[in-house]
């Protein structure tokens, strides 16, 4: 240890033979009513939550320093530990202090660590809290095992893929800790834990017994269930159950099934396509509202929150399941009555979800039953709203929907009405629930009623109007007599406290009483313990039911989100099919039309693999050339989903996976510049995609030198259009002007540019998108719009005018006036007025050319041979 251990007591060494078992965590070990933390510990506890630091045994050699925080808060102060990353040891006393002999015996009860959280200040509600584990029986193996589990409500999933494609697989998840086998190599590792946001880590014990993990899963789920996973994703599982169950000290009822990751049933999105894309964050730190889940989510309820995101993540990728949900979507679009009947039940649901794996875990607080009980009583209403919609999606998540009236009636007449914030002091269960707990609550207040009585008698007993009743913690029921009135003391008073200015006083009978009041009380609050105890098993035995309920209560929530959206912004059902063809009609980008300053211009766009598969879009910088093709593949996800689109009309053939390859970042973390990022994921793009991908290009080889960047932009263009490998629907945005030449050689490649409009020394953008090739980006009216200084902006444009009159001079075969064939940029004599005074000789035929004396003949020759000087 960093800190030196002083002289050893019972309870240091007791804490420190537990400690011992739990040193990668922070040891919260209760003593009293407080959770201490001592050595390293407490100077790191000390730090992070900012209480003060202290010492054991001052006068002692070495003190111990000390820092702890009252246990009924303990909650509020382990979650900003999570919130840092650090887990979190609880070690409490399993004993009772007064019957134990000696030391009380203590024991780490559980175990908390940021991925099995479940404490609702610390999770985002719209959001899953994931804890992964990555398994691989050997170096070198190849393949991973993959598991998630979120501990707060239930989800469960895994599957099996590549080390290197592991991201692909968690694409989109909330991951916040990773358990992994020692086997795996670092740096994939390291990849990958970058690529999650950098969650908590820690590494498995990889002789573990293989067979213990796959019966934990079997136990868990049954073999049936289990029986279609592969190999890895069973042990995955089954460590990661293991390890949530030692974490927890006990089972997961709520975890009732496992759902297969990835699936050729979902659209493939990898994480780069749902990072450009702008899904959930916005790219270097923009407007967190504007994310196309925010512009989609008008849920009403956490768990439909968390499903919307779920459906943004995994879009279908099946004709038949794609128009179930559209058919729902259109029940709640046309039909605005339902839609607002249903909006109106669905406020004020809790999230059962969560609620039910609280309750299952032992951690939910008396007034989340009620919570619970609340949202149950609302479904009634929510199916009279549905109503018969016809739609078959709907039809099958309402009879998912339960009935749940006579745990209702039970968590009625358990719980008082108002409960108190814990279990600590009873008053949590009504009367009428239990007889025996009745009698002892009846028994109680008798004597209670005896003693509010007590004061009004023995002050007409013994003369003395000022004498009171009155209770301390430490000295129980006693009664007070200030020091004029000691004289009429009677014999029966027994001294019990001096005071200053009183004498407190106690009889056999008020002994008797509090003796009562105390043993009932005891009595009372463990009989609550005990019927508390028994809603819990009850509520337990029906988790799966209440699961099954709120994955419905979900899917309602989602589809009438889409719904409320696309009715108040305009948009339309598309067509989904089993073709090729991505037509869209007047389509606009469903995040960035809300947030522009100024009015948002649809555009078109017809792409089919046969005849017009590839459109080259050209023109200038800031003029839409991004946002056309991120709207284009934001509408694919979106119909993929069951989502309507923002176009006014949309045919969208089946799409299997959407690549995007968009800006200039790098990974120096891994080694790679912005310009090995860009090939890398270009790269994934030309192995990955298949004749029914959508490939979004915003830029390719602009992290290199001109020459070389359009020579690879080039060869991409024509490795997809040639098709050896793949047919996809393909949109390239690019500065790279001479690509528009493959035009002429590819049929099927579609030159589209973004109109614009100079006007004035500068260009207006007209945002549309049309047919046609752009021969100038524009770059230095974008740095002019961006603030450069005039002066730069000045040379900027001589540059660019050497620039083109050197190319055009070259390509007439004129000697160019530099030593090195390449035009002296800071040569007077080579500035554009003294250059173009060199000879052009179409410029001297011209000036030649006598009009008076010539005849219309004469002017054809000149034009034919301009012409072929041209």
């Amino acid at each position: 240890p960093l800190i030196p251990m002083s002289n050893s007591t019972p309870l240091m060494s007791q804490y420190r033979d537990i400690k011992a078992q739990y040193d990668d965590c922070i040891l919260f070990f209760r003593v009293g009513d407080f959770y201490e933390t001592f050595y390293e510990d407490a100077v790191e506890v000390s730090s992070l939550l900012n209480i003060a630091l202290t010492t054991r045994d001052k006068n002692q050699p070495n003190p111990i320093p000390l820092a702890g925080v009252p246990f009924h808060a303990a909650e509020t102060y382990i979650n900003r530990l999570l919130r840092s990353g650090r887990s979190v040891a609880v070690c409490d006393q399993v004993e009772d202090a007064k019957q134990a002999r000696g030391l009380v015996k203590r024991e780490v009860v559980e175990v908390l660590t940021p991925g099995t959280a479940m404490s609702a200040q610390l999770l985002t509600e719209s959001e899953n809290n994931y804890c992964v584990c990555l398994y691989a029986p050997s170096p070198g193996t190849g393949s991973v095992g993959v598991a998630l589990i979120d501990v707060s409500t239930g989800d469960f999933l895994c599957g099996e893929t590549r080390m290197e494609e592991a991201d692909h697989l968690l694409q989109g998840k909330h991951v916040r800790e990773v358990i992994r086998s020692r086997s795996l190599p670092d740096e994939a590792t390291r990849a990958l834990l970058e690529a999650l946001g950098a969650p908590a880590e820690k590494e498995l014990d990889d002789t573990d017994d293989v067979t213990a993990a796959t019966e934990a899963l079997t136990g868990q789920l049954g073999a049936e269930t289990t029986a279609s996973l592969s190999p890895l994703a069973r042990i995955a599982a089954g460590k990661l159950l293991l390890h949530c169950k030692a974490l927890r000290g006990g089972a997961l009822p709520q975890v009732t099934s496992v759902e297969l990751l990835g699936g050729s049933e979902f659209m493939s999105l990898d994480t780069e396509t749902i990072g450009n894309l702008e899904f959930f964050e916005t790219a270097r730190g923009g407007d967190a509202s504007a994310t196309l889940v925010r512009a989609m989510d008008r849920t009403l309820t956490s768990m439909g929150g968390r499903e919307l995101r779920r459906w943004m993540e995994k879009p279908l990728c099946a004709v038949k399941p794609i128009e179930e949900r559209l058919d729902a979507v259109d029940a709640f679009y046309s039909n605005d009555e339902r839609l607002e009947r249903v909006r109106v039940a669905l406020k004020g649901i809790s999230d059962i979800q969560r609620l039910g794996a609280r309750i299952a875990a032992r951690k939910a607080i008396p007034r989340e039953f009620h919570a619970l009980r609340e949202s149950l009583e609302r479904i009634p209403e929510l199916r009279a709203a549905l109503g018969q919609s016809g739609a078959r999606f709907l039809e099958k998540t309402i009879a998912s929907l339960g009935d749940h009236e006579h745990l209702c009636q039970l968590i009625d007449r358990t719980i008082v009405a108002d409960p108190p914030g814990h279990m600590r002091d009873g008053g949590v269960i009504q009367r009428g629930c239990d007889s025996r707990l009745d009698r002892l609550i009846e028994e109680s207040e008798a004597a209670r009623k005896w003693i509010t009585d007590l004061e009004a008698r023995e002050r007409k007993a013994i003369g003395v109007g000022s004498l009171k009743v009155g209770f301390n913690r430490v000295f129980g029921y006693y009664l007070e007599v200030s020091r004029a009135n000691i004289a009429n003391v009677p014999d029966r008073y027994i001294q019990k406290q001096t005071l200053v200015s009183a004498q407190r006083y106690y009889t056999q009978e008020l002994k008797e009483k509090e003796d009562l009041i105390l043993h009932t009380e005891e009595q009372r609050i463990e009989h609550e313990a005990r019927v508390y105890e028994s809603l819990h098993e009850t509520v337990t035995g029906l988790i799966t039911d209440l699961q099954e309920t709120s994955n419905a209560l979900a899917r309602i929530d989602v589809v009438q989100s889409l719904a409320t959206v696309a009715r108040m912004h305009g948009y339309h059902r598309p067509l989904v099919d089993e073709s090729k063809v991505l037509e869209i009609v007047a389509g606009r980008h469903p995040v960035l039309e809300r947030f522009g300053s100024e009015a948002f211009v649809p555009n078109d766009l017809r792409l089919e693999p046969e005849r017009r598969q590839f459109g080259l879009i050209t023109g200038p910088n800031m003029s839409g050339k991004s946002t056309f093709l991120r709207q284009t593949a934001l509408m694919v996800v979106l119909a993929h989903m069951g989502s309507y689109v923002p176009a006014a009309r949309a045919r969208i053939g089946l799409v299997d996976k959407v690549f995007t390859r968009v800006g200039a970042s790098d990974r120096l973390s891994r080694g790679e510049s912005t310009f090995l990022v860009e090939m890398n994921e270009t790269a994934n793009i030309l192995e990955n995609m298949t004749d029914r991908s959508l490939v979004i290009l915003d830029e390719v080889g602009r992290g290199t030198s001109t020459y070389d960047g359009l020579s690879i932009a080039w060869a991409v263009t024509e490795y997809i259009l040639e098709g050896a490998a793949a047919r996809p629907r393909t949109l390239f945005a690019t500065h790279f002007h001479e690509l528009t030449q493959l035009g002429s050689k590819y049929g099927r490649l579609l030159n589209l540019k973004i109109s614009i409009r100079e006007w004035e020394g500068g260009i207006i953008f007209l945002r549309k998108v049309v047919s046609g090739t752009s021969d100038r980006s524009f770059g230095i009216h974008a740095a002019k719009i961006a603030g450069l200084p005039a002066v730069v902006l000045k040379r900027a444009e001589d540059i660019l005018a050497l620039l083109e009159l050197r190319r055009s001079l070259v390509s007439r075969g004129v000697d160019v006036p530099s030593s090195e064939g390449q035009i002296g940029l800071f040569d007077p004599a080579t500035r554009p007025e003294n250059v173009r005074k060199a000879p052009d000789p179409c410029r001297q035929a011209v000036a030649d050319f006598d009009l008076q004396a010539s005849s219309p003949m004469d002017a054809f020759d000149l034009i034919r041979r301009l012409k072929d000087e041209a």
